[in-house]
């Protein structure tokens, strides 16, 4: 009785794009031997086996790791014929293109609107320094000219700790 064996998607993209991976795996895992993963021929569970084996994690994480390299692996379009591969290349570019000229324009509104914004707030700033000025510095004014003895006396101990830290040792 011949047993049929079926093979998953993730097993089946595995196998078709394992010359692709061997590379990146052995980037990824520098302490694997390229002639064993090689004898794996593409079988996913050969290849975690020898990889969770060698490297002294669980096959689920390996397995999870393999299928993050797979994602980064660019895959093709189907092999139907030369000039549906060009339309699907001058496709991409073209999108590419209008999603450069998109994120270029976005580039200089956000520019301009930057620079409204920090003109804003070098406005709003300079406000607020008037209005300290105009309320609060006279009112400072005020109480440093009625408390004049307490004043002296904060001054005078502020620069006499001040001379001792700044001053240093004399000797």
């Amino acid at each position: 009785m011949a047993s049929h064996i079926t093979l998953t998607p993730a097993q089946e993209a595995f196998e078709h794009h394992f010359e692709v991976m061997v590379p990146l795996i052995l980037a990824e895992w520098p302490q694997l031997i390229e002639d064993n993963l090689l004898a794996t021929e593409g079988d996913l569970d050969l290849a975690v086996a020898y990889i969770s084996g060698e490297t002294d994690r669980t096959q689920t994480l390996t397995r999870r790791h393999l299928d993050e390299l797979a994602s980064l692996i660019e895959v093709e379009p189907p092999a139907s014929s030369n000039g549906s591969r060009k339309a699907v290349i001058s496709g991409v570019s073209s999108a590419l293109k209008s999603t450069v000229l998109e994120a270029t324009e976005t580039l200089k509104v956000d520019k301009s609107s930057i620079d409204n914004l920090l003109d804003d707030l070098e406005s709003r700033t300079e406000n607020l320094i008037q209005e300290l000025k105009a309320e609060m510095l006279p009112e400072l004014e005020k109480r440093a000219r009625g408390n004049l003895g307490q004043s002296l006396l904060i001054a005078l101990g502020i620069g006499f700790v001040l001379g001792l830290i700044l001053g240093g040792k004399r000797g």
